[in-house]
Parts: C-alpha cells; structure tokens; sequence
C-alpha cells in the first residue's frame, strides 16, 4: 500500500481514499469518498491526491455550512442553581423521577423486553430484586453507599441542575430519592413477571408517568416564562429602559434561586421567605465587587470577609414590589391561582421606615460655594459654559431629573405666544425617534424657563447651539454611560466635583436638586397640579382629582405655569457674578420675549 495518505492502489489503479467525518455519513450518504485518479504511476498519484485532498476538504466545509443554515447550533441551556427547596417541591422532584423511570422500563419491556425468553426475564427480575435487597440495606456500590446520593447525582446532571452536596437542597431531597429508587425497583419487578405496577410506599401513591400531576407538572409555566412575559409587557406598553433595568435583580434572583425551569405553581410561601432571606442578606453592587459569583455565593462571600455592607431599605422594597408585580402578572394570565407573595407579616417587613431620614441637600452656604467654583468663575469671564455649568443649574430651578437636563437638544427650547419653554421629550422636532429617554409617562412635559436662567444668559447658549449643525444637542461635549444614559457618567463626575468643591462632608447628590426645587415649590405655595406638571410627578391626588387635573390644560395653562416658575427662590443664594454683561442680558431678553415677573 502506498505511503501518501488518501491514497488506495487496486489491480495496479490509483483511487482516492478519504474518510467522510461521522457527522457528515448522513448528508452525504457515505462513509468514504474512493475516486480514480486515472494512473497507474505513483509519483502522478501522489501529485493528484494533493489536489483531490484540497477538493474534498472544500466539500466537507461547504456540506457543514448548509448543515448550520439547517440546524444552526443551540443555545447552550442555563444551569439552574438549587440552594434551598420546600418539602413540595422535593417531593415533586422525586414524583417525577420515579413517574420517568417507570414510563422508560415500561416502554423497553413493550420494544424488547416482551420478546426474552421466561428464564431470561426471571434471571432480570433476580437481578432487580437483589438491587432492591442491597439498597434497602444500605449497602455500597463501587465504594458509595446506596443511600440515594448516586440516583440523584444523575437526576441533577440530567436536569441540568448545580446542586452542592452539602447544601439544605440535596440533603432534602436525597431520601426522598431514595424511596424513588426504591419504589422503582419494586415496580419493575411487577413488570418483568406480566403484573401490573403494585404502589409500595404510600408517599408515591397514584404517582405515575400518566398521573395528572405529573402532566400538569412537565406542561405548567416557568420563572424563565414569566420572565419573558413581563420583557413583552414592557415593550408593548412602552415603559422605559430604567423599568428594564430596575429589574435586572429581581430576575436574577429568582433565576439563581428558583432556577428558570421552576414551575411557578411549585412555589409556596415557604419557597417566597427563602428568598426573601437571601435578598436581605446580599451585598450592594454584588454583580462589581463579587464578579463570576451567583448572589449566593457572593453572601457567602461577603459574610466570610465580614462585609457587613448590605443593600439599602428602599432597595429591598422596590424588589419585594417589583416580585409582587410579577407574580401578580401571572396571576392575571390564569398561571397561577394566588400570589405567593401576598402576606400581611411580607409587606409589612418592606414597610418604608418612617424614621429614615430624607435625602441629604446642599445647604445655601455649600450652593453659594458651589457655583463659585473655577468652573463657574472661569465661565464667567469669558470661558464657554458646557453642560457642567449649566446642568446643576436646570435642575434647581426646575427639578429636572440629571438626564432629562443632560440630553436636551437645542430644538428643545422652544417659544409660543411669548412663552419660552423647554420640551421634555423622547422624540425629536419632526417626530423621529433618538437617544433620548424618558423615566415616566408623566416626564413629557413643557417647562417654562425660569427667569434666573436668562439672567445667566441661557438664550446665548440657545442661539449658539442652534446655529451648529454638526450636532443638535446642547450639550454636546457631554456622553452617555454604558446603558445609554447620560446621567451615569455626569452623576459620577459631579460627586466628585462636590468633594473637591464643598468638602467630603457633604452628603448632597445631583438628585438632591430636584429635591430641593420640591421644597422650593412648598415655600412658594404652588398648587400640587402645577408641581406634578413642572417636575414631571403624578399629581399626588386621589383618582377623581387627577381625572379632573387631566382636563383643560390649553394655551392659557402653560403662562399658568410661567407664572408659578417665577416664584421659585432660594433665598439667601447669589448668582450675580455669573450673570450676562448688560448687553448680554438684554439681548438675551430679546431672544426670549417669555419673562415674566412674579405677581
């Protein structure tokens, strides 16, 4: 035989001799490719194989190509991970193991067993019952012993379930298997002798692969299912990323805790108060500081590295809030028929603590050095003011949230019938959707602008920006965090800005703003409906007065809210070294026809 690979020499004639991969037999219906190279001569031969090699290669390339537009690849499944199990849900486990095994052997016997011969299914059921003998008595198989750990190893690896041997789950579970595995072996001894299954351990009774339990088990709906149900809800309601986002955790916690694959029927208060003991005990920012780790893991983590650090009261309600919601979800679907979460003694654990105390705030001294800073004195002797001197500035006196300021666009401030105002919205001028997001329905709305801002000369920026059109946003220089918002990154800086400016003292935030405009509305006694419309909230009245409030609202409502912007005042805080030169206020009054002084 020659030497050079692929090559076959028959009757003095050279042939190809190529193997098909295994994967490929089927599509190609054959298991080697053997072609004549038309030469007797094996120098020639081995000259053509190469060719012939090279031509082959590109087949089977070009089969596995069609073979992935077929069948493309499968996402990989998600390990679930199983710390903690109610009694239910165990048993159901171990149901559904035994139901499974039973339905297996009793297939087999209907495909083959039925055609052995008497004593060869006597010597089976011999076997079987010797089987059943040493794990009744405890007995060891290849060094371990017979105690239900090795049926609910493979159980775990079947299910694609993570599951620590020392964990409260396994060790629940485990004698449980054990009576499966043992119940198992008694019926198939009935099988192999022509009998009906006889039911053993009470615990199995009417447990079998056809039992309504079990059917309604393998075809009932998941966390993974309720999961993908509330994404769909939020796209077709149109709720804003941060509805996403704020419940990236709760799907997590659940997805690590139940596992995706839990049927939502399966979970019992029990299971709720689990979890609820998990979520109290993990650590702020887990994902960050304990990356590559489940939430389980990192409270392990963090409790052996004494980290006391926990998440924050407000926290831990808006994810009891967010879970309630979503079983509620599935309860509105028919899923389930009762929430597992609803409980008196739950809620009233994630009650808002009355003694918490409220969000620090910039006091006017730590405002007065704030807007005193180089940053602010160098913008007014001539340096362009950017997005870091006028933010901070949007947000005190009209409560806007750090991103609505941040991605304003120039075509946002707008002007009608006198009034300038600017437009709190999603899309552009013309309708198109951009960048642009809202937290709320309720933050579209028009802001008159407050006549502290064209004092310091607004309107110039305004204008400037506008005549640009390389770039429609006012603030160009400023960039957007990873998940699209601009707040993360601004936010960030100006913590620090703080630090350096006011002193680490001061506990005051960018959100400490809107904060302060809403008890700047308080001393200014404006009308609960004017506030909720200025600062985008509801209007924090009962159903039949925000149906009243919906009303109205014309042309005439917008010089209403001009009006009541005007009387905003911190007294006591002095802007005027950042005010425009005399020339540039007045043309700043000209561009903006809309001041007006306060009654």
């Amino acid at each position: 035989m020659p030497r050079q690979q692929g090559l076959l020499l028959r009757r003095n004639r050279y042939y190809t001799n190529f193997k098909v991969p295994l994967d490929l037999q089927a599509a190609l219906g054959k298991e080697m490719i053997r072609e004549a190279l038309g030469t007797s001569d094996y120098r020639e031969a081995c000259r053509n194989v190469v060719y012939e090699r090279a031509r082959v290669a590109a087949l089977f390339e070009d089969e596995r190509r069609k073979l992935a537009v077929l069948n493309p690849p499968q996402a990989k499944a998600e390990k679930r991970l199983l710390t903690v199990i109610s009694e239910r849900e165990a048993y159901q486990m171990a149901a559904r193991y035994l139901a499974t095994f039973e339905h297996k052997f009793g297939k087999w016997m209907q495909d083959e067993g039925r055609f052995l011969e008497p004593h060869e299914r006597e010597e089976m059921r011999s076997n079987v019952q010797e089987d059943e003998y040493d794990l009744a008595r405890g007995e060891e198989y290849k060094g371990q012993p017979l105690d239900g750990t090795r049926e609910l190893l493979q159980f775990l690896k079947d299910e694609n379930i993570e599951c620590a041997v020392t964990s409260p789950a396994f060790q629940t579970l485990r004698p449980l298997f054990f009576a499966a595995h043992l119940e198992y072996l008694g019926r198939s001894q009935d099988i192999l002798k022509g009998d009906v299954a006889r039911e053993r351990n009470h615990q199995f009774k009417g447990v079998h692969f056809h039992s309504p339990a079990i059917v309604e088990q393998k075809n009932g709906k998941t966390i993974n299912d309720l999961l993908e149900l509330r994404k769909q809800t939020i796209q077709e309601f149109k709720l804003s990323q941060k509805s996403a986002d704020a419940s990236q955790l709760t799907a997590r916690l659940l997805r690590e805790v139940f596992g995706g694959d839990r049927q939502l029927s399966t979970i019992q208060p029990e299971d709720i108060r689990q979890l609820f003991d998990l979520l109290r005990r993990i650590p702020p920012n887990a994902t960050m500081r304990y990356k590559g780790m489940t939430l389980p893991q990192a409270v392990a983590a963090a409790d052996k590295a004494e980290d006391q650090r926990r998440l924050s009261p407000k926290t831990l309600r808006n994810n009891y809030i967010q879970i309630t919601a979503l079983f509620n979800l599935a309860m509105g679907e028919k899923w389930i028929s009762e929430n597992p979460v609803k409980s008196k003694r739950l809620s009233r654990s994630f009650e808002d603590n009355a003694d918490t105390p409220p969000r620090p705030q910039f006091t006017i001294e730590e405002l007065n050095r704030l807007f005193r800073s180089p940053l602010h004195t160098e913008c007014s002797q001539g340096k362009e003011r950017g997005g870091r001197f006028w933010v901070p500035l949007l947000s005190l006196f009209h409560g806007f949230r750090c991103n609505e300021a941040c991605q304003l666009y120039s075509e946002d401030v707008k002007t009608v019938e006198g009034i300038t105002f600017i437009a709190i919205r999603e899309e552009r001028e013309d309708g198109s959707k951009c960048e642009k997001k809202l937290k709320t329905k309720q933050s579209k709305r028009d802001v008159p602008l407050h006549p502290e801002l064209i004092q310091l000369g607004f309107m110039d920026l305004v204008q400037e920006r506008m005549a640009d059109r390389s770039c429609p946003r006012l603030f160009p220089e400023l960039k957007p965090g990873n998940k699209g918002y601009f707040s993360d990154s601004f936010s960030k800086w100006f913590a620090r800005f703080v630090e350096l400016t006011v002193g680490s003292g001061c506990r005051a935030t960018m959100h400490s703003f809107r904060h302060q405009f809403r008890d700047a509305t308080r001393a200014a006694r404006l009308p609960a409906e004017s506030v909720a419309r200025l600062a985008g909230w509801e209007d924090g009245e009962g159903p039949a007065s925000r149906q009243m409030n919906h009303y109205g609202r014309g042309a005439g409502y917008l010089r209403t809210l001009a009006e009541d912007i005007t009387k905003i005042e911190y007294p006591g805080l002095d802007l005027s070294h950042l005010h425009a030169t005399p020339e540039r206020a007045r043309r700043s009054r000209n561009q903006c026809p809309a001041r007006i002084e306060a009654k």
